[in-house]
This record gives C-alpha cells, structure tokens and sequence, in this order.
C-alpha cells in the first residue's frame, strides 16, 4: 500500500450527543464530533417507542373475525 494515504486515527475522539448531553470517547477519524440521538436518547434502546396504535392488517383482520364469530 502507499504510505500517507489513509487518514489519522484518533483513538479517543470525543464525540458529543446533541440531545442529552452524554459525551463518548470513540475512535474516530476526526477529534471531536457531535451527533443529534445517542444510545442513551434513542426512542428505540430506551423503549420509549411510539407503539402503532391502530394496529396492522392482522389486528383488523382478527377483530373482524370475532365479531362474526358473537
């Protein structure tokens, strides 16, 4: 490989999350970085998901089945 072509390592680059606050020492090609949702604010890994109140195909599909059914 050629030398002097790949970008700089930095093995504690500090990344910062937007939203709540929460610093990471990550490795990282840049020193510092900032990102909008981490694993601590994310919807999703907190389970604070909206759940799909209406229901999918199957849901509507089994309620019409057990009103026919009474």
């Amino acid at each position: 490989m050629k030398p002097a072509i790949h970008p700089t390592m930095h093995e504690k680059a500090k990344t910062t999350c937007v939203s709540c606050g929460a610093v990471y020492l990550i490795p990282s090609t840049v020193k510092a970085q900032t990102v909008e949702v981490c694993r601590a604010c994310h919807p999703i890994y907190t389970g604070k998901a909206q759940k799909d109140l209406k229901g999918g195909r199957v849901d509507r599909f089994r309620k019409r089945m057990a009103k026919g059914k009474k």
